[in-house]
C-alpha cells in the first residue's frame, strides 16, 4: 500500500513536442548538424567534435541529407594556414574511389617544379611541365587547333587568345576574317593530310583570299585590314623570335596520358603576370573539355584550378570556364577554384567570373585580414560568427582550420592529416625547421597510380 501511495504522489511529465530548430535554442551548446555520413573524412567539426566527412558528387545525389546544387568548390584565404594541404589531401583520399579521377593545374612550386610534383611522383605520375622554349624547348604544347576540340568551339578560342595578346574584343570585322582564316587553315591542312595548327591561321590572314559576306564579296585588300588585329595575335604566338613560341604553335605534344587518374599540368616555369597564364587557361579548358571528359561514362572528374584569378580576372577566359564550369553536372565534374584574395577581383565588371563564383555550392574559408574577411563574408552572406572567426587566425581559424560553407550549412572544421599526408604536403620546410610527422596520426599507406598497379 505505501509503495502504491509513493507512485501515486510522484509527477508525470507529459512528453514535450518540438522542432529540431526550436530545440537547438534550448540546447546552444549543441554543434550543428553533421554533414552527409558517405564520402571522405576531412577532419573533425570543431564544436561538436564529430568527424567530418565531404564527397560533393555524394552529396548532390537526391539522398543525400542535403542535396547541394553543384560539385564545384572555391577555397579562400592567406597562404600558410591549409589551402594546399586540404586540397592534396583531399586527393589523396579519394583516388581511393575506383570511379575517381583528377586534373591539377599547378601554377605554385619550388626548385623549378611545382607543390604537387612529390605527389604526383609518389603515386607513380609524370607531371606535365609546360615551359616557354620555342620549337627546340622542353616543354609541353598543347594545340587550340587539336581535333579533339570541335571546330565551334576552336573558333572560341582563338578569339580569345586574339583577345587576351590584343587587349580588346575583336570587332566584328575581325571576327569574320578570323572564321575565314580558320576554314582556310583547316582546309589546308586537310588536303596535305595533318592537323592544322596556327601557323595556318597566320598564313591565311596575312595572304587571304577574297571572301562572301552574305551576298557581298570581300576583297582581299580589306580581308587584310580586318584581319590585321588577329594577324599581329598570331605573330606573338607563332613567330620563332617571340616570347610565346612553341607554347601553342604545332600538334599537341604526343604521349600526354588523358586517361590517367591523375594528372598534374606543371606551370610554375610560366610567369605569374603577363599573356601566358591566361592563355594557357584559354586553351586548356576547352582542351580538357572535349579531350578528358568523355561524356557516358561513369568516371567523376574534379579540376584544380591553383591560382585560379587568372581565370576569372580575364574575361575572355572566364567566358570559356563559364560554359565548362556550367555543365559540370552535365559531364560529371567538379571544379575547384583556389584563391588567395577574393576582394582582388572586380566580380561586379566581370559577370563571366561573378557566374562562376556564383555555380559553387562548396565554400573553404581560411584565416584573413578583416577587410578581407568582410569583402568576403559581404559576397557570401556569412553569418556573424563566421565573419569574426575568419578574422582569428590564432585560434578559430588557425592553420588547419576552416568555415566550411557547404550548400545552407556552415561549420568550423580542423583538417587532420597523417604523417605520411604531412610529409607529402609540407610547403613550409624551407622556413621551418620542425618535424612534420609530430603530433599527427600515423601513417597511411599510398595506393600507387602507375598502370602495373593492382
Amino acid at each position: 500500500m505505501l509503495e502504491l501511495i509513493r507512485r501515486q504522489s510522484q509527477t508525470k511529465r507529459r512528453a514535450l513536442r518540438t522542432t529540431s530548430a526550436t530545440a537547438s535554442g534550448l540546447y546552444p551548446a549543441v554543434g550543428a548538424p553533421s554533414s552527409d555520413p558517405r564520402g571522405v573524412i576531412i577532419g573533425r567539426e570543431n564544436y561538436s567534435g564529430k568527424a567530418y566527412i565531404y564527397d560533393p558528387f555524394i552529396l548532390y545525389d537526391p539522398s543525400a541529407r542535403e542535396r547541394l546544387p553543384s560539385g564545384h568548390a572555391l577555397v579562400l584565404g592567406k597562404s600558410g594556414f591549409g589551402k594546399s594541404s586540404l586540397e592534396k589531401c583531399y586527393v589523396l583520399r579519394q583516388l581511393r574511389f575506383r570511379d575517381r579521377s583528377f586534373c591539377v593545374l599547378d601554377a605554385q612550386g619550388e626548385d623549378g617544379v611545382g607543390e604537387w610534383d612529390g605527389i604526383a611522383r609518389a603515386l607513380g605520375v609524370v607531371p606535365i611541365r609546360l615551359v616557354y622554349g620555342g620549337e627546340d624547348g622542353d616543354g609541353v604544347r598543347l594545340n587550340p587547333l587539336d581535333p579533339r576540340i570541335p571546330g565551334q568551339h576552336q573558333f572560341k578560342v582563338l578569339c580569345s587568345m586574339c583577345e587576351i595578346i590584343g587587349g580588346r574584343p575583336l570587332s566584328s570585322e575581325s571576327e569574320f576574317a578570323l572564321s575565314v582564316a580558320h576554314a582556310a587553315a583547316q582546309a589546308r591542312a586537310g588536303a596535305e593530310e595533318r592537323v592544322a595548327v596556327l601557323s595556318d591561321i597566320h598564313d591565311a590572314l596575312t595572304n587571304p583570299e577574297p571572301a562572301m559576306l552574305g551576298r557581298r564579296q570581300v576583297g582581299v585588300q580589306d580581308m587584310v585590314e580586318w584581319g590585321q588585329p588577329a594577324s599581329l595575335a598570331m605573330d606573338q604566338l607563332c613567330s620563332p623570335t617571340r616570347d610565346l613560341a612553341g607554347l601553342f604553335n604545332g600538334p599537341t605534344t604526343p604521349g600526354i596520358d588523358l586517361d590517367a587518374r591523375l594528372i598534374v599540368f606543371d606551370l610554375t616555369k610560366l610567369p605569374r603576370e603577363g599573356e601566358a597564364m591566361p592563355l594557357l587557361m584559354s586553351v586548356i579548358g576547352p582542351w580538357l573539355r572535349y579531350a578528358w571528359i568523355r561524356p557516358g561514362d561513369s568516371i567523376k572528374r574534379t579540376l584544380i584550378v591553383e591560382e585560379a584569378w587568372h581565370i576569372l580576372s580575364h574575361r575572355p577566359v572566364a567566358r570559356l570556364f563559364e560554359e565548362f564550369v556550367r555543365y559540370g553536372r552535365r559531364l560529371g565534374l567538379s571544379f575547384w577554384a583556389i584563391l588567395h584574395h577574393l576582394g582582388d577581383l572586380m566580380v561586379d565588371e566581370a559577370p563571366e567570373a561573378s557566374a562562376i563564383l556564383k555555380l559553387t555550392a562548396t565554400r573553404v574559408l581560411y584565416h584573413m585580414d578583416k577587410a578581407e574577411a568582410d569583402t568576403t563574408a559581404d559576397y557570401l552572406q556569412l553569418p556573424d560568427w563566421a565573419r569574426e572567426a575568419l578574422v582569428d587566425g590564432a585560434s578559430r581559424c588557425s592553420p588547419g582550420r576552416a568555415v566550411w560553407q557547404v550548400g545552407n550549412r556552415i561549420h568550423l572544421v580542423e583538417h587532420i592529416r597523417s604523417a605520411t599526408e604531412a610529409e607529402l604536403t609540407n610547403t613550409n620546410r624551407k622556413m621551418t625547421d620542425e618535424n612534420a610527422s609530430e603530433g599527427l596520426t600515423p601513417a597511411a599507406p599510398l595506393i600507387s597510380m602507375r598502370k602495373s598497379a593492382a
